[in-house]
């Protein structure tokens, strides 16, 4: 018997309940069974997740990375992507991709039934999360989560930073 993992996940013969249910600590609108498709599969470089959220609800909540690149792809269901400003239906069959420092972003469920989407990108030891709609950022690091409020947040220039200028 090999302990290498499948490489092959049937997503469709995955229970609706399948995975986890997940639900962002900064959003209360948020709720989704969150399902890890690329670890089971034997990546380590890339993950890989599909997330089921019903109706009215969203997974994650309006936000941009620094360090990971993002995508999206609707399997089923419609909804709302909001990419900065802008809000543009979506559906099964698109792609949304979301560069580093790009648009802060969240997808909601605007439809009738479960929206379900993959979702995925970069896998690195750190990144760095901007939620511009509660001023707060937060770094995600090997060993868990600092939540950085951003109104304590101080700004220096690098030229003061490194003259010790930290007043």
């Amino acid at each position: 018997m090999s302990d290498e993992p499948n490489p092959i996940v049937r997503t469709k013969q995955l229970a609706p309940d399948a995975g986890m249910p997940f639900r962002h600590p900064l959003n209360p609108n948020s709720q989704a069974q969150y399902i890890q498709l690329s670890r089971p599969a034997g990546l380590k470089r890339a993950h890989v997740n599909m997330l089921r959220v019903p109706p009215g609800k969203e997974a994650f909540m309006l936000h941009r990375h620094s360090v990971q690149e993002e995508w999206s792809y609707i399997v089923e269901g419609e909804g709302t992507a909001q990419i900065g400003d802008e809000k543009v239906a979506v559906s099964a069959g698109d792609f949304i991709a979301f560069p580093l420092n790009g648009k802060a972003h969240t997808i909601v469920n605007t439809g009738t039934t479960d929206l379900v989407y993959l979702t995925g990108g970069e896998d690195t030891p750190y990144d760095i999360g901007h939620f511009p709609s509660v001023n707060k950022m937060i770094v995600f690091k090997p060993d868990g989560v600092d939540l950085v409020d951003g109104s304590a947040a101080k700004s220096y220039s690098f030229q003061d930073f490194i003259s010790g200028k930290l007043s």
